[in-house]
Parts: structure tokens; C-alpha cells; sequence
């Protein structure tokens, strides 16, 4: 297979880069990352499916190549993938997003359930419920960390070269191997200001984090009428949610997610596929063939012919 095309869309106020894996008259197949991730951390998903899908794997705004935004709501990437798919005249389209890019391809479809055809949410759930979230008072703890976190420095002291951010790549990640770690490292990182590597992206992207609405998400689950496939991370509170948390101000999540709870948000969707994999929050970097066949048979299996 011949290497992806690297493009870049213009909207009404950003630029998105992503990579074209060719295939044009295939169905169109849109990938979308997490938070603080690229595009080409999904890339040996992609890839797979070239063959099949015309495959376009998308940096969100404030990531990898992407422009930076004035702002990072998920109606903001919501509304950079509308415009992604009206400019390229993608119609029909598979959606695949992990986690934060689950949230903006699933609000996507509950806000154009005719659009796409099939829906896969790797690890997109969202986070385990936090202490106090079901009462007004631990409500507002919630809220205050968040606004209190909107008037902190984001940015963070370079890194001294590709070897550091491997490294830390390989910290926050125990399941990515070196060559991986360190493909990533170069393609997240570019030169900082005073010297040294920096992350690509925007580190005011985490702002997203203080307009986090889960009950505006679950409106959007209950409305997607495409077939959806949920794929979790077994692992994923103990490699993930849990140290990811400890690092954060505010009211702790309440444990791993309950199995009430997560049958719950899965009884939202209207047609929906549930696997959980032995991975983390990274299931793409712990299982990335599971997630392939995973995907794989149930796209054959749930697909309509249009």
C-alpha cells in the first residue's frame, strides 16, 4: 500500500490536517484522536482498513498539524468535522474516534443521525463518575476546579530532545513499544521557542476539560440511529483514569466504572456493540489487532449497502 497523503482542509477559522489513505471511490472511513494525542497515533489502525474504506485520519484543531483554535468546546471539533466532511464531499461516512474524538464523532451523530453509517467508539465511554457528581454541593467542587484550572499556565518546560519525549511518551503509556514511542515522539513534538522539543499540541486544548457536559452527550447518544460499536479498555482505570486523576485538583473520580453505570450509558444508543479488550485507555496501543477485527467484523457484519 502506498503512504497516506498528508492534507490540509481550510475551515471557517482553522486549518485541520490529516493524512488521505486513497481509495477515493471506497466508503469514506474518519478517524478522530483523543485529547492531547495526533492523528498518526491511530495510524496502524488506519492502514488496515485502506483497502476497504477511503481512510482519512484527522488532527484535530490545536493537535499535531492542525491550526490552533480561539477555542476547544466539542462543538468546535464538531464543527471542524462537518466542515472536514462537506469540503471533501465525504457522504456516508464510518466514524471511529477514541476517546475525546468518540465524543466529538458520537455528538456528531446524534446531531446528524441519517449521516453516517456506522459509528466505532474506542474507549469513549467518558471518565468513571466523580466524587460528589450526583449532589449539588460536590457539583460545585467540580465546577470550581475546572474554572480555578482556567487561570493556571498551561505550558510545560521543554523537553532536552526526542529521547526525553519518548520516554515520556513510554511513561504515560506503559503498553507502547519503543519504535512506536519513538515514531510518535517525532511526529508530536517541534522545536520550542527557547530551545528543545515541545508537544504539538495547543496546551490550552485542555480547556476542554472545564466545559465537559456529559449530560449533553448522553442527549446526543440516545438520538444516533447508525450501528455502534463500544470497545473499552479493561485496564483502563488502573493504567489510566486512576493516575491520571491523582494528578488533577479537585473531587477524585468514585472508582472505576460501576457495571451498572457503564450498562447505563450503553443503554443510551439505540443499536449498539459492546467488547472489552485486556488494554488501557490506549487500546489502540495495547491491542491494535483486536481492535482491528474487532471493528473489521462488525463493519461487515452491520454495514448497509447504500
Amino acid at each position: 500500500m502506498a503512504a497516506p497523503r498528508q492534507i490540509h482542509i481550510e475551515t471557517a477559522t482553522v486549518t485541520i490536517a490529516g493524512w488521505d489513505y486513497g481509495n477515493q471511490t471506497a466508503r469514506p472511513m474518519v478517524l478522530l484522536h483523543g485529547l492531547t494525542d495526533l492523528a498518526w497515533s491511530l495510524h496502524p489502525v488506519a492502514a488496515r482498513f485502506a483497502e476497504r474504506f477511503h481512510v482519512v485520519n484527522l488532527d484535530l484543531r490545536g493537535h499535531g498539524d492542525s491550526s490552533r483554535g480561539r477555542a476547544y468546546t466539542v462543538s468546535h471539533f464538531v464543527a471542524d468535522l462537518r466542515a472536514v466532511l462537506d469540503r471533501l464531499g465525504l457522504e456516508r461516512p464510518v466514524l471511529f474516534g477514541h476517546s475525546m474524538g468518540s465524543i466529538v464523532t458520537s455528538t456528531y451523530a446524534g446531531t446528524w443521525p441519517d449521516e453516517p453509517a456506522a459509528l466505532v467508539m474506542v474507549e469513549g465511554l467518558g471518565p468513571p463518575p466523580r466524587f460528589g457528581e450526583t449532589d449539588p454541593a460536590g457539583r460545585r467542587a467540580i465546577a470550581r476546579a475546572a474554572i480555578e484550572a482556567l487561570n493556571e499556565d498551561p505550558t510545560r518546560p521543554p523537553m532536552a530532545d526526542l529521547t526525553v519525549a519518548t520516554q515520556r511518551l513510554q511513561r504515560a503509556h506503559p503498553g507502547l513499544d519503543d519504535a512506536l514511542a519513538a515514531e510518535l515522539a517525532a511526529a508530536g513534538t517541534r522545536p520550542g521557542p527557547d530551545g528543545g522539543l515541545v508537544w504539538k499540541w495547543d496546551p490550552f486544548v485542555r480547556e476542554w476539560t472545564a466545559v465537559f457536559d456529559r449530560e449533553r452527550y448522553e442527549e446526543c447518544w440516545t438520538q444516533v440511529r447508525c450501528p455502534t460499536l463500544v470497545l473499552t479498555g479493561g485496564a483502563a482505570w488502573e493504567r489510566w483514569w486512576k493516575p491520571t486523576m491523582a494528578a488533577r485538583p479537585g473531587p477524585g473520580f468514585d472508582g472505576p466504572m460501576r457495571a451498572q453505570e457503564e450498562a447505563r450509558r450503553l443503554g443510551l444508543f439505540n443499536d449498539v456493540e459492546h467488547h472489552v479488550l485486556d488494554a488501557g485507555h490506549m487500546v489502540h496501543f495495547d491491542a491494535p489487532d483486536d481492535v482491528v477485527a474487532l471493528t473489521d467484523s462488525f463493519l461487515r457484519r452491520r454495514l448497509p449497502a447504500d
